[in-house]
This record gives structure tokens, C-alpha cells and sequence, in this order.
């Protein structure tokens, strides 16, 4: 339980961080991120310009200490079990957040499809959690679950599709500021740096790719020493 309390707060703040740092340095009018529904979240507005800079200061997060996120289950979209050990055998897992109702989340859907295919022989794998499948009660949406597969077979996203569990609430999942939201771990399930906010374009999302891949290569390699 320490460790997910410790998670939880590491999630909270990274995006939360992130929006304050977008919301004071841009305007309104571009936005890269959707509001939130009433059962997951609130939200702020920020632009794909901001978001590159959060990916900067990511990069430049504390180095002196990891956060592990712990145990936790939960289901894909088609019902299949998945727990911690989803990060094993990979060098950087990519949790990319979203919603049913955010167009930013969809666009970006197919760039980190093809990324995702690119990347995995240099261990880098992508995986999807869509916070919007539960009710304000905290059960499960059975029209809202139908919806984020329709979406996710719309947008061609090939990569694994988490949904919300009380596990993943727990950490944090289903109270991010905004939507999308992106955490990286590396193969042991510690955080590699900072999350953010924000949709990327393609090339945007490779320079993220490429420096959270040595983030995540030097942090095991410490762990391993």
C-alpha cells in the first residue's frame, strides 16, 4: 500500500505539474488537451506547443529517486487480465491516457500505433488506458466500454487497451487534470522521469520515444549496477 500511495502522488503531481506549467505559459485558444467527464475528472487547456516544453522538463525530473508503481490488475477492452508484469521484458512502456470524447486522444491514436510497431524491437512497448469507462458510482459503463472499442478500432490503435480498475483509480488513473496524459516506466514498473499533457504530432512523439528510451536505459542499467 506504501508503494501505491507513493505512485498515486507521483502520478497527481507530474500532471498536475504539467497543467500548471502549460496554463501559464499558453493561450487558451490552442488546445491539445480535452476536458474531462463529470465521473473521471476536471480539467485545464493546454497547447501541443506547451506540451513540448513538459516533455523537456520530464526529461530533466529527479534522477535520484524511482517510484514503483506497484501491484495492481485490471482488464483490457476485451476482458483479458493484466497486471504489473505487463511491463516485464520491455525496456520503457508508454501509458498514454485518454478518453472517449477527446478528439486529441483519437488523432494521435494511429502515430502511436506506428511508433509502437516501430519501437518494439528497441524494447519500447505503448499501452492505452481510457478513464472514462466507469460511472460517477464507480462502476463499469457497459455503453461506455462498447464506445472506447469503437473508437479504438476506428482510430487503427493496435496497441493494448487497459480499462479503468479500482486498482488503477487507486493510483490515480481516473483524476489526471486533462486528458490525454502520458507516464512512462521501464521494465521493473518504476516511473522514468516526469508525465505530461498534452497530444504530440508525429515528430514530437519520436523525440519523446527516443528520450524517454535512454531515460528508461540508463535508470535500469543503475538499477542492475
Amino acid at each position: 500500500m506504501t508503494q501505491w500511495k507513493r505512485a498515486m502522488i507521483a502520478v497527481t503531481l507530474a500532471a498536475a505539474f504539467a497543467a500548471m506549467t502549460a496554463c501559464a505559459a499558453t493561450p487558451a485558444a490552442e488546445e491539445s488537451v480535452s476536458q474531462t467527464a463529470p465521473a473521471s475528472s476536471a480539467v485545464q487547456s493546454e497547447s501541443s506547443a506547451a506540451t513540448e516544453e513538459e516533455s523537456t522538463s520530464a526529461a530533466q525530473g529527479d534522477e535520484t529517486e524511482t517510484t514503483n508503481i506497484g501491484s495492481f490488475t485490471t482488464q483490457t477492452l476485451d476482458g483479458e487480465t493484466v497486471d504489473e508484469t505487463i511491463f516485464s521484458g520491455h525496456t520503457l512502456t508508454v501509458v498514454n491516457v485518454w478518453a472517449t470524447f477527446c478528439g486529441w486522444c483519437v488523432d494521435e491514436m494511429p502515430i502511436l500505433s506506428a511508433l509502437n510497431e516501430e519501437y518494439a524491437e528497441k524494447g519500447v512497448q505503448v499501452v492505452g488506458v481510457v478513464n472514462d469507462t466507469i460511472t460517477a458510482d464507480g462502476e463499469e459503463d457497459p455503453e461506455q466500454v462498447a464506445l472506447a472499442k469503437d473508437i479504438v478500432a476506428q482510430g487503427n490503435a493496435t496497441y493494448t487497451q487497459l480499462k479503468l480498475s479500482d486498482d488503477l483509480i487507486q493510483l490515480g488513473f481516473a483524476s489526471l487534470p486533462a486528458v490525454p496524459a502520458t507516464f512512462f516506466f521501464d521494465g521493473d514498473g518504476n516511473m522514468v522521469g516526469q508525465g505530461f499533457l498534452g497530444a504530440k504530432n508525429e515528430e514530437q512523439w519520436r523525440e519523446t520515444f527516443d528520450t524517454y528510451l535512454k531515460m528508461a536505459e540508463e535508470q535500469m542499467g543503475e538499477s542492475a549496477a
